[in-house]
């Protein structure tokens, strides 16, 4: 049975209960899973250094997992580590080829894109089942330097969890939502805006003026605000 635990017990705080010479042991043990890691992630590909996919993601965490055990445990060797890094990296190969095969595989896998904007509207079913919130969509329109709902084509959801954003060619004339936040009164007043239609504050649908005091045909609101031109 252990001895108790004591706060002055600095040897124990510091080195545990190994020898101070499993020191230089754990520096090697380092040096050589970070070859091994190096290597690892050459041969996975250049895509684990962009934005990672789901799987990709669990590959990383497995792959850390594996090796934290075997640099700071004496009792653990460093070739059952090994075995783990080129299995992983085995399933991962075999993943690759599976999903760049079969259409099915890859969307069981890596997920399907989801379309949440379509011709300047939320479409907030498809918002819904990626559990993406109009606040986040709109921030993410405000980081590309959108304002007007109108002017967007289409907005991609993508497998990495990132945001595809296709704008229209043809900018002028497009009515829309103002994305811009309600608070910021000042730049919202530097706008211009189409008194002759309204924008639905809730998916961005838009209509004439003398149709918006009935609810939105597409989300049943009844919310309005004039639409931007810009």
């Amino acid at each position: 049975m252990s001895k108790d635990i004591e706060l002055t017990d600095w040897y124990r705080i510091f080195l545990g209960e190994v020898p101070p010479e499993f020191i230089f042991e754990v520096i090697g043990r380092m040096l050589f899973v970070y070859i091994i890691m190096v290597a690892s992630l050459r041969l996975l590909g250049r895509r684990m250094e962009s934005m990672l996919s789901r799987g990709e993601m669990v590959t990383l965490v497995t792959l850390g997992a594996s090796v934290g055990v075997a640099i700071h445990t004496p009792e653990r060797g460093i070739l059952p580590s090994l075995a783990v890094i080129i299995a992983i990296i085995l399933l991962q190969v075999i993943q690759a080829r599976v999903t760049s095969r079969n259409s099915r595989a890859e969307k069981f896998i890596l997920d399907q894109i989801a379309d949440l904007i379509k011709d300047g509207r939320l479409l907030l079913d498809e918002m819904k089942k990626s559990r993406i919130t109009r606040e986040r969509l709109f921030a993410a329109l405000r980081q590309k330097g959108i304002v007007n709902l109108g002017t967007v084509q289409r907005l991609y959801f993508e497998s990495k969890g990132v945001f595809s954003v296709i704008t229209y060619i043809e900018k002028e004339n497009k009515i829309g939502l103002c994305v811009l936040p309600e608070g910021d009164t000042d730049f919202r007043a530097e706008l211009l805006y189409d008194e002759n239609y309204k924008a639905c504050r809730t998916c961005g649908t838009t209509v004439s003026k003398k149709e918006h005091h009935v609810n939105c045909t597409y989300c049943n609101t009844n919310e309005w605000e004039t639409a931007v031109t810009q």
